[in-house]
């Protein structure tokens, strides 16, 4: 129980206590402590030919700075899926279940294409109703904060701790993780560990690679990984039994077990899917 100065309210800062689960889900926790423990890979072949088709024409007269690109796509279908699918935007925190207050993803963004560029964290939060337009604005310019490494307050946090020494670094690491468990960690640290979030997503189109088959992190909330891949044609065998070349991606979805079931994921994969073949509807605010 949280006490904000008017009402108490079941939850966290970042999540609200889902309390009406079935007994079996209530359970789980307690078999699987951590998310470690119920990891479950899904891996997905998104149909991209109609996507892509659109992109080039909705494209044709937009200036560079202003063009959609794959990844926006992905992240506004991924964002409405999450508003449309609660299940997905779940947390396990002491054994107990939690529904994020928002929509949020996090990745890491590399500077520049060199071993040596530094990588950076970015964040962006969402209601599940922008346009492709929207996410394309809020995803640019949280690149560009990034690449630019515009220092705010956890940057500064970040830099100072681990500076610090080992044995002090993990006593101070051990108290957060039980301020966690308990639904007191500051703030500032939530803030400053991308992990608290509803799912960490890894584009690795850019560097024309597959998706790997991804861990889930321990420590903070993202219940989810999404490994997305590289756009290639490949053959498939269509309606009327020839075999044609069509662009797809490999998708795979790393998914904490306690918070969702297969069966859902699998439908979550579907309706996904309808969203990628359907971008314009993406350009209208869901309401």
């Amino acid at each position: 129980m949280i006490f904000t100065g008017a009402r108490p309210f079941k939850g966290r800062r970042d999540g609200r206590l889902v309390d009406d689960l079935p007994s079996v889900r209530r359970v789980v926790p307690h078999l699987m402590p951590t998310r470690l423990d119920a990891t479950v890979f899904y891996p997905h072949h998104l149909e991209v030919e109609r996507l892509m088709a659109w992109l080039d024409e909705v494209n044709l007269e937009r200036p560079a700075d202003e063009q959609i690109r794959f990844f926006h796509v992905m992240l506004a279908a991924l964002a409405r899926l999450f508003r449309q699918r609660p299940e997905l935007n779940r947390f396990i925190s002491g054994r107990r279940t939690y529904e994020h207050r928002d929509i949020s993803f996090a990745f890491t963004v590399k500077k520049a294409y060199t071993d040596e560029a530094d990588e950076v964290q970015a964040r962006i939060s969402f209601t599940g109703g922008e346009t492709v337009d929207e996410v394309r604005v809020k995803v640019d310019a949280a690149l560009e904060r990034a690449r630019n490494h515009t220092r705010n307050e956890s940057d500064v946090l970040v830099s100072r701790l681990v500076r610090l020494p080992g044995p002090l670094l993990a006593a101070i690491a051990q108290t957060a993780w039980a301020l966690d468990s308990v639904n007191r960690l500051p703030r500032v640290l939530q803030d400053a560990i991308p992990t608290y979030a509803s799912a960490y997503l890894v584009n690795l189109g850019s560097l024309h690679a597959e998706a790997p088959f991804h861990h889930l992190y321990r420590r903070g909330t993202a219940g989810v990984f999404v490994s997305i891949g590289t756009i290639r044609p490949e053959p498939v065998v269509d309606a009327g039994g020839v075999i044609v070349a069509r662009r797809r991606v490999n998708v795979v979805y790393t998914v904490d077990e306690r918070v969702t079931d297969g069966f859902y994921l699998v439908r979550s994969a579907h309706i996904l899917q309808q969203m990628v073949d359907d971008p314009a509807a993406l350009l209208r605010p869901c309401v």
